[in-house]
């Protein structure tokens, strides 16, 4: 698990990185940096990409969450969703994650955390173990 985790940051830097992104580009940047069969099919499960052949949805920002948000990390979010690796509800979690802060400027590397921590819950990767706990009880 903990390499699946590892693999999803990587990810999620690498879609930084690149001007345009698909399956395979992301399939053989995780082969090249070592992980495994296995393993690469296990964050493409995760990840759940399903727009690499275009999405034509993109999301407006208000003028409060422009106001909250660089440049840069509006700019990343409409990525990671264009790119298929975040969901229109996906997109909407971490953009309330990221209003819900401080007051200050959320910046691209917070969006990069928010992000992969939104993969790792709506997949149980993170929230595994807790349905005991009270906050995830109905």
């Amino acid at each position: 698990m903990d390499k699946i985790v590892i693999a999803l940051n990587l990810v999620i830097d690498y879609l930084e990185l690149s001007e345009k992104t698909t399956e395979i580009d992301i399939k053989d940047y995780l082969f090249n940096t070592g992980f495994d069969d296995h393993e690469v099919r296990q964050v493409l499960g995760v990840l759940d990409i399903s727009n690499f052949g275009g999405n034509l949805w993109f999301r407006v920002f208000t003028k409060k969450e422009k106001k909250m948000l660089t440049y840069e990390a509006i700019c990343f979010l409409q990525k990671l969703h264009l790119s298929g690796i975040l969901d229109p509800l996906g997109l909407e979690d971490v953009i309330d994650n990221a209003l819900a802060g401080d007051g200050y400027k959320v910046d691209v590397d917070s969006i990069k955390h928010l992000a992969l921590y939104s993969l790792m819950e709506r997949k149980s990767l993170y929230s595994s173990g807790v349905e005991d706990d009270e906050e995830y009880l109905n």
